[in-house]
């Protein structure tokens, strides 16, 4: 039976995961507590998507063979996939208090206190894993992580640079440089860092998305929304509510003060939520940038230049004809923009699918106003009043959602 589990190990190594259920499951069942066959059972679980059934295994093993710290690594992995960071770190924390010596354990501690923005502690474990490893890519990439987190850059570069000496062709760290040098501002060297580990790792989405950013951060106004994204992604999520409630009282005081400010101040809430796939619009004109667009990122740019083309015929539309009905149209299809440019924001299943539904729901009571508009001749009818409500309420939802995400 060792053969089998040998047999597995290489199977898993390979990602060939199917052909190790086989000979897993072949193996646990004259087997059925052998803690190695049970291990690599809920690795491909959890490699292949199926982390309710990699984290029942993994609970079912420790009820027999509760000092085995790989289940609970496994654990604080699922955990941490879910964004359930006080469960993953109740985790990872048993399985280092039973085994200290598992760099691996420190890198997973330090990324998620990197999730949850403490940059302090994220840097802290870090070291430790190095303590154990000074080699280890991990550990150097999240050590460098933190440091650019606490305005260390130039240490942070080092590390990163360190690891890329150490191992040249891994393509985690280009792709992490990419993104340092992105932050700091030279689209043009984050490029050649994404660009390289795509050349090392043509799947690693990491960098396919940093290389779309970078793409678009040849432009300048593109860049002042990445510094924004960038800085109010620094923020914790109760900093980042007392941001945007305070852009939202100025607003509100600007709108009665000095109108153009009230503008420029809507303007800028709005850019955050259209910038990226309006942008990703004409990336789509670029013979290399279209290709590095994903799925969803091409369908969302869809769905908002069919609306932006829409909204601006309507108001042609309206202009020539005075239409309360077109102009219900205009409003409506450009009120849907911001909806729509966040269909696929959430990383979660669960928030997209909310999101998705309040969306269509929107679309919903968008389409009965334009529809009402024409019979009763008032743009500004019950149900585009409801919708109009609805999309503020969407914001508000939107943020709550990134803000616990983030």
């Amino acid at each position: 039976m060792a053969v089998l589990i040998q047999r597995a190990q290489i199977l898993v190594q390979q990602g060939r995961f199917e052909d190790a259920f086989v000979a897993l499951r072949q193996h646990l069942s004259t087997n059925a507590h052998d803690t190695d066959g049970l291990f690599l059972l809920a690795v491909c679980y959890l490699e292949t998507g199926n982390t309710a059934e990699a984290a029942q295994v993994a609970s079912n093993t420790l009820g027999f063979a509760p000092y085995d710290d790989r289940f609970l690594y496994l654990l604080s992995r699922i955990a941490f996939q879910k964004n359930q960071y006080n469960e993953a770190i109740k985790t990872i924390s048993a399985a280092v208090a039973i085994n200290p010596y598992r760099v691996d354990y420190f890198a997973m501690w330090s990324q998620i206190l990197l999730s949850r923005k403490e940059y302090e502690p994220a840097l802290r474990k870090a070291e430790e894993g190095l303590a154990i490893n000074p080699e280890d890519e991990a550990c150097l990439n999240l050590r460098s992580h933190a440091l650019f987190r606490l305005g260390k850059k130039e240490e942070a570069f080092s590390n990163l640079h360190e690891a890329l000496e150490h191992n040249p062709e891994n393509a985690y760290t280009h792709a992490n440089l990419g993104w340092r040098w992105l932050e700091a501002g030279d689209h043009r060297k984050s490029l050649e860092h994404f660009r390289e580990s795509l050349k090392i790792d043509p799947n690693n989405d990491w960098a396919r998305q940093g290389m779309v950013q970078a793409m678009k951060a040849r432009y300048w106004l593109y860049r002042q929304f990445l510094n924004y994204a960038f800085f109010m992604g620094r923020q914790k999520a109760r900093t980042q509510w007392i941001i945007i409630i305070a852009i939202f009282i100025l607003t509100q005081i600007a709108s009665r003060v000095f109108f153009p400010v009230y503008v420029l101040l809507a303007l800028m809430a709005i850019s955050t939520w259209l910038i990226a796939p309006v942008s990703n619009l004409f990336l789509r004109l670029n013979p290399y940038g279209r290709y590095a667009l994903s799925k969803e990122q091409t369908q969302v740019s869809n769905i908002v230049g069919v609306l932006l083309s829409v909204a601006l015929l309507a108001a042609a539309g309206y202009w020539a004809t005075n239409m309360q009905g077109l102009l219900a149209l205009c409003l409506c299809s450009g009120i849907m923009l911001l909806p729509a440019a966040g269909f696929y924001i959430p990383e979660s299943q669960k928030n997209r699918r909310i999101i998705r539904w309040y969306t269509i729901g929107l679309a919903a009571m968008g389409a009965l106003g334009v529809g009402f508009a024409f019979v009763v001749n008032d743009a500004f009818n019950i149900f585009v009043t409801v919708m109009l409500i609805g999309v503020f309420l969407y914001q508000v939802l939107a943020n709550y959602i990134l803000t616990r995400e983030g």
